[in-house]
């Protein structure tokens, strides 16, 4: 009996959700605490002032979950690494509160949003921070696809009326300093053959 052909299966590379580089921080100890009441990592001196922003989040309308992360990450864009993560697994809207900066995800605001709520914080106190970024995100905020549109328009506008004045303005040259040249219809000037004086000779 001959060989027979193998066919050879390659195994797919399992999915890696583990973030690299992370300092002090425990991905399944944060998603647990959230799970439990919507903050992780705040000390217990936190944690009361914390749970209020989270009830005055939900008075908005709004499911916020908080972490508060004690340890200075390696790099900024980890913050919102984690939040995107964790947000993946508990749903609504996740804040990251680091020493040095803050990272969100959320279905809810946009990233222009969430971006501006960062502006100004006070990161030694998350819970004030915390409080801060919601008045930010649920306040009135500016609409930038409206103002892409209306700046659109006003260019528009603009080059309709400069268009218009350069016509008018070749209309106004075409007819110079004294208005528009008249045609002088010369032949009523000229005698008719009837009416011309005799020469000498017809005398």
């Amino acid at each position: 009996m001959g060989p027979q052909a193998t066919t050879l299966v390659l195994a797919a590379p399992a999915e890696n959700n583990e973030l690299t580089g992370l300092v002090g921080v425990d991905m399944g100890e944060l998603s647990r605490d959230i799970a439990d009441d919507a903050v992780a990592g705040a000390t217990p001196e936190q944690l009361p002032r914390m749970l209020e922003v989270v009830e005055y989040a939900k008075a908005k309308g709004h499911d916020v979950s908080f972490v508060v992360i004690d340890q200075v990450q390696p790099r900024f864009t980890l913050y919102r690494d984690i939040a995107n993560q964790l947000q993946d697994q508990v749903g609504g809207t996740v804040i990251v509160l680091g020493p040095n900066s803050v990272g969100s995800s959320s279905p809810d605001f946009s990233r222009v949003v969430q971006e501006q709520a960062t502006d100004g914080l006070t990161l030694t106190d998350p819970a004030g921070a915390a409080r801060q970024m919601i008045d930010t995100m649920t306040g009135p905020n500016v609409d930038w696809t409206i103002v892409g549109v209306l700046l659109v328009l006003v260019v528009a506008i603009g080059a309709v009326l400069a268009r218009l004045r350069q016509i008018r303005s070749r209309r106004n040259l075409a007819a110079g300093p004294l208005g528009p040249v008249q045609a002088v219809d010369t032949t009523s000037d000229e005698p008719s053959s009837r009416h011309r004086e005799p020469s000498a000779s017809g005398r």
